[in-house]
């Protein structure tokens, strides 16, 4: 992993708050697989470049604003893990979210393949093989 791949997972975030998904899919293997079971709703996996937008579509369906704000990545192995600052509020109502995760992101070919999403930025670090 280099300091690039650290760069496109930032890359990523920022065209996710944009709501430019396609920039996403341009940056991901085709193939990419986004894990997603840990989340308390809608727990689910994504696959490929359609997987993707269909996760978008999830969060823009559900919540009147979502942002992701990396606050640090971390370089573990053939791994990124991006600790995130997460704020949004939701369609329904309710109180608005403000915690942080944290996402692993591993790399195929030079472009990102598999992403992990974890409510626990511990268990992020220890599945890309570091501590906090």
């Amino acid at each position: 992993m280099s300091e690039d791949d650290a760069e496109t997972v930032r890359r990523i975030y920022d065209h996710l708050n944009r709501g430019d998904v396609d920039r996403v899919v341009s940056l991901c293997d085709e193939e990419i697989v986004v894990e997603m079971t840990e989340r308390v709703f809608n727990p689910d996996v994504y696959r490929g470049h359609d997987g993707l937008r269909r996760f978008y579509e999830g969060v823009a369906d559900a919540w009147e604003s979502y942002h992701w704000t990396v606050e640090e990545t971390r370089i573990a192995g053939d791994s990124v893990v991006a600790m995130l600052h997460c704020e949004g509020q939701s369609r329904e109502g309710g109180p608005a979210v403000d915690w942080r995760v944290a996402w692993l992101w591993k790399f195929r070919e030079g472009r990102p393949g598999f992403a992990h999403f974890y409510r626990a930025r511990a268990n992020a670090l220890e599945a890309a093989g570091r501590r906090e």
